[in-house]
């Protein structure tokens, strides 16, 4: 019997419309069992990176052959199709929502298949999915309940200076609003136990990495960090707004997700 949980997106309305249709439509497509690892793959159009991101995707993860799920957040290229050319399972919503709500999406899937383990990888080939394989290792012995991969810790050759400043400027204002020890708030290599991701409230549509590891922190989550490294977007185009309008609304959806989880208590 496959086991069920909640992800309370919202308090009011767990499962938006969209989510709703989709995800019936994906689980009506998908007859599997024993399923252990899952592994969230957000994309929109990244039909030309998505072939070597699936291709180095670990055969195995805790001994058993990983589920990987391919969001394609309203994409109008080839990305769906190249998903399920490559072995992965495809959830495929009709409008660009952003990556915050494809990837809430991800995991409402990922935990009515009964994931035990959730990871999150990008699409555009930046973070190796070899990296898995290390933060895995976090979770399944008790180490962790969230994990993710650190370019600080590790290396990044993606050569932007504003940005690389901004990871370390956020890492230390959300150190101190999360009450955390973390120097990579914005990590495109994440793995966290599913009855985490039960317990957690998300409704960021975009930008939403410090919204999971601020609401991860305050569901009193033991997180690690481990040294990965970041190279450059295999192909394609990045979908990452201006240095400026970046920092803005990730700086945003971290102080929304502060004050909501600091003064409103849950329901």
């Amino acid at each position: 019997m496959r086991v069920t949980r909640p992800l309370a997106i919202d308090a009011r309305d767990p499962l938006d419309p969209i989510d709703r249709r989709t995800l019936a439509a994906f689980l009506s497509d998908v007859d599997i069992d024993d399923v252990h690892v899952v592994v969230v793959i957000p994309a929109y159009n990244e039909a030309e990176a998505l072939p070597a991101v699936l291709a180095a995707m670990p055969d195995r993860l805790d001994g058993v052959a990983p589920t990987v799920i391919v969001v394609s957040d309203g994409s109008t290229d080839q990305t769906r199709a190249v998903a399920l050319a490559n072995g992965a399972l495809c959830c495929e919503t009709p409008i660009n929502r952003g990556q915050g709500a494809a990837l809430r999406l991800g995991y409402l899937a990922a935990l009515r298949l009964g994931a035990t383990y959730i990871g999150v990888i990008d699409a555009d080939g930046q973070w190796s999915p070899e990296g898995l394989v290390s933060g895995l290792d976090y979770l399944t012995s008790g180490r962790a309940d969230f994990v993710q991969g650190s370019r600080v810790l590790g290396s990044t050759i993606v050569g932007d200076p504003v940005r690389d400043l901004g990871v370390k400027v956020f890492a230390t204002l959300i150190s101190r609003m999360a009450r955390v020890s973390v120097t990579d708030t914005s990590s495109g290599l994440r793995l966290f136990t599913a009855t985490l991701a039960g317990k957690l409230r998300l409704d960021q549509p975009q930008y939403q990495s410090s919204e999971l590891l601020i609401s991860a922190a305050f569901a009193g989550a033991r997180i690690q960090e481990f040294p990965v490294d970041m190279v450059k977007r295999l192909a394609g185009q990045s979908k990452k707004a201006t240095n400026l309008l970046y920092g803005w609304y990730y700086g945003r959806a971290a102080l929304r997700t502060y004050l909501r989880e600091r003064w409103i208590a849950p329901s």
